[in-house]
């Protein structure tokens, strides 16, 4: 009983207060999004960084681009020049070759740690009078996989100390002294790996022994600014956590994370960079269809492709590439002002634009639980906004926003909603059938929710039998007794009444006034329902009788049941306009039980029946306790004829156990 009183008081609670409910489950739909994310961190990260991936591939630029040039040592070049690493001479060559081909920066994706044979030769070539800036490169440990330390470490930049955004390093693999100190710049090419594997952002700066170094394409970029580089942190919320700005350099204002990260962009689709064999390039080729002046003012970047020197790496754009392809795309966001970022304000945005999703699916939920289409396409809606707002933020305003979980905290909310207010509907369904089973029958309130409204008479031909009761001397209680005292004593015998009718197989079909029609073999079947309804309208008389009032010290008349009993034909069903319908029974058989009911003063028995009820119980034991008399042949009001009229032989006088005794007719 206690578990059925809970789940009855939650279900009324629920009905009775559905703000409340509503919260409680967007309280549910809060712990099961921190739920996921405690259970699985990565996972919303993940899928973020590929949907970020797919808006990449499916937006990058298939327009030619020759301002930044790979210039790649590929295997056809391992094969025509030698396995690598190459002579010291040779890279000399090939950075002579590109002096001549008029390009204004060199970026070596390249590291030359030990001293070898034509290192002056390779330090002239890269610091000759009127060639261009060359950059090399260095690589730093930066997760604590080593603290080897090889060669001469460059390149710092002294305006810089290590400041919070640098990332610490713990070894660095750099180039020769000889070499070091010859090239205009050196930038580290250290990757960033994500969960998956791929690149999608290098550290900016790496702090080693207190000193600030660049990336690779930063150190290149600041080879063309006039002034050191200067490091500041955003100051409004649509801002980056770190900005690096080169003077001089208008519009190239590097965006960093918090952690001091700078995001790769890949704006520009594989087959639109231009790629030059390092051998083609050695042996005076140009590939077909390429001018000899298409290196004239273009940056290069010099690194490898072959699958042997092991610099392939995973990226955003779905395939595994060289790692200066990183370099270049990351070079060419900084010269278009293109660098992804993520403001520093994006908590407090996406947690108001979820705050007012999640209010507009409340009031949706509030206005349209009728229609369950409704919050599966409101909130369907919402997430494509977010991701939409997601995908213009990222290729219109270079924001990174990680929408993913609002999303799926909507998606959560408006799942829980949805089923909530489904639960809702059916637990108000189901109390409007109750509540409409209490008015009329089960059955009729069953036909009566699973039809529409008609004005058709929707009615059918039965033999049954009517019980008709009312309480006897009621009006003169009502007017000696409080209203209160009256409703009470009128419900205790409407309870009483219809649970033994209902007890014997009876529906009990009407009740108004201090009267009483029920039905046996009605919408309910009842194989015997003539001795079904002798015997409960005995046991009515026997119990019901008990528990009225004793009206003695009032000065009345005490109050009594009188009960009409028939059977025959009738018809049941619906009557009336499809606005205001009645469910009754119409017919003699129930003229007859409502006179017989009427007669009971006149002829002071409480319990009167028909002939046709008669007729179906035939001949009859006299000690039966069901045994009855006939009391002879009546007129009643209405009816054209007379007929014959019975009572019971035996009824059982109410009071006290000393006062009970059998009556006989």
């Amino acid at each position: 009983m206690g578990a059925l009183s809970m789940r009855h008081t939650l279900v009324q609670r629920w009905l009775d207060h559905p703000w409340q409910a509503r919260l409680v489950l967007l309280a549910l739909a809060a712990l099961l999004w921190a739920g996921l994310h405690a259970a699985a961190p990565q996972l919303l990260d993940k899928l973020q960084e590929h949907g970020r991936d797919l808006l990449w591939r499916s937006s990058a630029s298939t327009t030619p681009e020759q301002r930044v040039v790979f210039i790649d040592i590929d295997d056809a070049s391992l094969q025509a020049i030698g396995p690598w690493p190459w002579p010291r001479a040779t890279v000399a060559d090939l950075s002579q070759a590109l002096d001549r081909a008029g390009v204004s920066l060199k970026l070596f994706d390249v590291v030359f740690p030990d001293a070898r044979p034509g290192d002056a030769q390779l330090a002239s070539a890269l610091s000759a009078p009127g060639a261009a800036p060359s950059v090399l490169a260095q690589v730093f440990a930066l997760r604590g996989e080593t603290q080897l330390r090889l060669g001469t470490p460059a390149g710092a930049w002294p305006s810089l100390g290590c400041q919070t955004p640098a990332t610490p390093a713990q070894g660095v693999i750099a180039n020769h002294a000889t070499l070091a100190h010859s090239a205009a710049a050196t930038g580290h090419v250290t990757p960033t790996l994500d969960g998956d594997g791929s690149v999608r952002r290098i550290a900016a700066l790496v702090c080693l022994d207190g000193r600030t170094y660049p990336t690779l394409a930063l150190a290149g970029l600041a080879t063309q600014a006039p002034a050191a580089a200067q490091l500041q942190p955003g100051q409004h919320w649509y801002e980056p956590a770190w900005r690096i700005t080169l003077p001089g350099l208008e519009g190239l204002d590097i965006a960093l994370d918090a952690q001091g990260h700078v995001r790769v962009p890949y704006h520009t689709a594989r087959s639109s960079l231009l790629r030059i064999s390092a051998a083609d390039l050695l042996g005076g080729r140009w590939p077909a269809g390429l001018a000899p002046d298409a290196l004239q003012g273009a940056w290069v970047v010099i690194g490898a492709s072959a699958f042997g020197l092991a610099d392939i790496v995973p990226i955003a754009l779905g395939e595994a590439v060289s790692g200066s392809e990183v370099h270049m795309q990351l070079l060419l966001g900084m010269i278009d002002g293109r660098i992804p970022y993520t403001p520093q304000g994006q908590g407090g945005l996406l947690a108001l634009i979820t705050c007012l999703a999640l209010g507009s699916l409340l009031a949706l939920s509030a206005r349209g639980s009728r229609q369950v289409w409704v919050l599966p396409v409101a909130s369907s809606a919402l997430i494509l906004g977010l991701l939409g707002l997601q995908a213009w933020a990222q290729l219109a305003q270079h924001w990174m926003l990680d929408t993913l979980s609002p999303a799926a905290l909507i998606a959560l909310s408006a799942a829980l909603l949805t089923l909530g207010e489904q639960a809702r509907t059916q637990l108000e369904k189901q109390r409007i059938y109750t509540n409409l089973a209490s008015y009329v029958t089960a059955p009729v309130a069953e036909k009566i929710a699973l039809q529409a409204p008609t004005d058709a008479i929707q009615a059918r031909r039965c033999e049954l039998t009517v019980l008709a009761v009312d309480l006897k001397n009621f009006a003169r209680y009502c007017q000696a007794c409080s209203p209160e005292d009256t409703a009470t004593t009128l419900h205790r015998f409407f309870a009483s009444a219809s649970t033994l009718i209902e007890a014997h197989g009876g529906m009990v079909e009407e009740m108004w006034g201090d009267s009483l029609l029920a039905v046996f073999n009605g919408e309910r079947p009842c194989a015997d329902h003539a001795l079904a309804a002798l015997a409960a309208a005995r046991e009515l008389w026997q119990r019901c009788t008990e528990q009225l009032p004793n009206t003695q010290g009032l000065g009345l008349e005490p109050l009594g049941l009188g009960v009409g009993l028939e059977s025959g034909a009738v018809m049941i069903g619906s009557f009336g306009p499809a606005g205001r319908r009645v469910h009754t029974v119409l017919g003699q058989t129930v003229t007859i039980a409502l006179r017989l009911r009427a007669l009971t003063p006149d002829l002071a028995y409480p319990l009167l029946m028909g002939q046709g009820l008669a007729q179906r119980l035939g001949v009859q034991d006299e000690s039966e306790h069901l045994a009855i008399k006939p009391l002879g042949s009546f007129l009643l009001q209405g009816l054209l004829r007379p007929g014959h009229v019975y009572t019971l032989r035996h009824l059982l006088q109410p009071g006290g156990a000393a006062e009970q005794r059998t009556l006989l007719y």
